[in-house]
């Protein structure tokens, strides 16, 4: 099943402005669908898990209020 048209995948006849908002349109989609990728399954990556996220911002502004 075919979802883009010729013209659409011609991307030697797309304009500037078109390209841009293609890309822009693949990055945004690919953000926000990195929670449903599959975890690493081969090369290096395999085992690995992205750090927990830390939370300097709550210490800082605790410090800021201790002073």
């Amino acid at each position: 099943m075919q979802m883009l048209s010729e013209d659409d995948l011609n991307l030697r006849l797309m304009s500037d402005e078109e390209l841009d908002a293609a890309w822009d349109l693949w990055f945004d989609l690919a953000q926000e669908t990195n929670a449903f990728d599959p975890p690493y399954s081969h090369g290096v990556l395999v085992g690995w898990a992205p750090p927990a996220p830390e939370s300097h911002h709550d210490d800082d502004r605790q410090n800021r209020d201790d002073s």
